[in-house]
């Protein structure tokens, strides 16, 4: 627990400074933390990307950055101690103590318990590969899940610290959860003053979010950063919206920071739709200038993703075999691509063979529905609630002819656009949950906040609370969870030190004299022995390129 807590003292330091930074050419322009913070990680990630492009992230790729923040805080040094002086009667306060009390309970969950089935498979492995070559060419023929590329990965390895400490810290995720929650519960605190209780109802759902995935705080997993910004962006539009001046700067901000988050997880892309109403904004205002700034900010976040995308596995977007521009001899041979994608898909529809990639939806969602556990069927009937109150209440401003709120609707468009992608491609619960709770949320934040009166509010004030009982079990099951992880971690002993990546028996093989690991038995890729792979059969149809590991690898 202490570690996990240093280390997240630290990376809000480096990720503050290196966040005021990047903001600074907003001349007379004051951000509140969180978009100095979220402008932070981005920051980083991005640098660390590009880096690993030419080395790996060790000692010299984490002095330089440090170096930059010991820049930054001198140069910033005025606004730095503004920003405290703003912060220290809450530091200082009861809410302050509420504050350090819950850090303490997420650093229990973060030091200790199980790591995500992902994270054994690849995300260890991965984070490695950066710490010991920043990139390997065509990496992905050796597992294919190298080739996902999620930039979260690269914000992962600069705080593992395993050049100095000799083992990986693994504690970002559970740093994400620790700023989310505090922001959330900041806002909440004036709840009974807001007019609009959109916002607020989404800091909720950040709030259920971490309860969902509190038990995996130790593991790096790329859904759950993905969700985290996800649920972020999508609040603090509607509190830009709902208790701000709905600044066109906040949402253009926020656009730049949806191009990041489909680098988190390429399936969260069509949030990226929200870009239309900033857009319009600044067309409409002749701000070329701004516009210009903002869309060279997307393709600076964007460039290295599909660079390393590109040299990982020879094609622009994995496993999207749609742009087919490369044919370099490290290429992942597209039926590997295919094979890949489509397994995404039937594992995603609860199918379980490939070969059922095709088969119509009328045939496979009775079959995806019957997989769900009874607490997710519910909880899905409380998505489609949510979705028919949303309706009502929009049809209600219609016939009141009230105005139309344009920020609103491109939000919406976000939504909804990424949800049909996520049913349409891969309906695993867990890759669209950010966008399935912002429906409930909004739909009961929304009825929060409006008069309601005689039939109107019957059907509404039935709907929250049909929306209330179908989502309890769902809350219920991960409470209970909580619960049990607390009572059977106690003694576990991490309270010092975070608990260390899973181990596993890994088989030598011989590549022209290079040894390369593969897993004797069972999904875990170790992050203690690398390059390695879960799949002995993705080893023996992959070779090296040169007599080098740094040469990379092809398939045979």
């Amino acid at each position: 627990m202490l570690s996990t807590i240093l280390s997240w003292i630290y990376i809000f330091i480096l990720c503050m400074l290196i966040g005021t930074g990047i903001l600074s050419p907003f001349k007379n322009r004051r951000f509140s933390f969180k978009y100095n913070l979220i402008a932070g990680i981005i920051g980083i990630t991005v640098y660390v990307e590009i880096f690993s492009i030419f080395g790996k992230i060790g000692a010299a790729a984490h002095l330089i950055l440090l170096g930059t923040t010991l820049i930054i805080g001198y140069i910033k040094r005025k606004e730095l101690k503004e920003i405290w002086k703003n912060s220290r009667p809450v530091i200082c306060s009861w809410e302050g103590f509420f504050y350090c009390g819950f850090i303490l309970l997420l650093a229990f969950f973060t030091s200790r318990g199980e790591f995500h089935t992902d994270t054994n498979i690849y995300h260890g492995a991965a984070i490695r590969i950066y710490e010991e070559y920043g990139l390997i060419k065509g990496i992905g023929n050796l597992q294919l899940h190298y080739a996902y590329n999620s930039s979260y990965l690269a914000f992962a390895s600069v705080f593992s610290f395993n050049w100095l400490f000799g083992r990986s810290l693994h504690t970002t995720t559970g740093f994400l959860e620790a700023i989310m929650c505090l922001w959330s519960f900041h806002g909440l605190k004036n709840f009974k003053m807001h007019g609009n209780h959109v916002t607020d109802m989404m800091r909720i759902g950040i709030l259920f979010y971490t309860l969902v995935n509190v038990t995996y705080s130790m593991s790096p997993a790329t859904d759950y950063a993905a969700m985290f910004f996800v649920l972020f962006i999508i609040t603090a539009w509607c509190e830009n919206l709902f208790e701000g001046s709905s600044d066109v700067t906040q949402y253009s901000l926020l656009s730049v920071a949806a191009v990041f988050t489909a680098t988190l997880k390429f399936s969260s892309i069509l949030l990226v739709l929200i870009v239309v109403y900033p857009a319009v904004c600044l067309i409409r205002g002749k701000r070329w200038k701004e516009m210009t700034a903002y869309l060279l900010c997307g393709c600076v976040i964007l460039c290295p993703f599909l660079i390393r995308n590109y040299l990982i596995s020879g094609w622009l977007l994995y496993p999207f075999n749609g742009i087919d521009l490369f044919c370099p001899v490290w290429k992942i041979p597209e039926e590997y691509l295919l094979y890949d994608a489509n397994q995404i898909k039937v594992w995603g529809r609860c199918l379980n063979d490939v070969e059922k990639v095709n088969m119509p939806i009328s045939q496979w969602l009775p079959i995806w529905w019957g997989h769900q556990f009874r607490y997710e069927q519910m909880f899905l009937g409380g998505v489609a609630l949510g979705a028919v109150l949303q309706l009502v209440i929009t049809v209600k401003r219609l016939l009141q002819r009230q105005k139309l709120r344009y920020p609103f609707g491109a939000l919406q468009l976000g939504i909804w656009g990424s949800i049909g992608m996520w049913f349409v491609e891969a309906p695993f619960i867990r890759y669209g949950i950010g966008f399935l709770f912002a429906v409930i949320m909004i739909a009961v934040g929304e009825y929060l906040s409006e008069k309601n009166r005689g039939l109107y509010a019957i059907v509404t004030g039935c709907l929250v609370f049909c929306i209330a009982a179908s989502v309890s079990p769902y809350w219920d099951q991960y409470i209970t969870d909580a619960g049990v992880f607390v009572k059977q971690n106690l003694k576990e002993p991490y309270y010092i030190v975070q608990k260390d990546y899973d181990t596993a028996e890994m088989e030598r093989y011989e590549i022209k004299g290079n040894t390369v690991y593969s897993s004797v038995e069972g999904e875990i890729n170790s992050y203690h022995v690398y390059p390695g792979t879960c799949y002995q059969f993705m080893l023996e149809r992959s070779t090296l390129i040169g007599d080098s590991i740094e040469e990379g690898f092809r398939a045979k």
